[in-house]
């Protein structure tokens, strides 16, 4: 699937795995902004209970 090519390095980063985690255990948000040639891709993850 073309459209899954910017986040597949993601999948194999356990250094960013690590950082996401933190971000979320300490209550704050985690953003991961992909792009490829024509698109740029936002991916925002809220910890529990946190207002978006």
């Amino acid at each position: 699937m073309a459209y899954a090519q910017p986040g597949r390095y993601w999948l194999r980063d356990e250094t960013e795995h690590e950082r996401a985690l933190a971000y979320l255990t300490m209550g704050t948000a985690y953003q991961l902004t992909l792009h490829d040639e024509n698109t740029r891709y936002v991916l925002v993850a809220y910890p529990p209970g946190a207002a978006s």
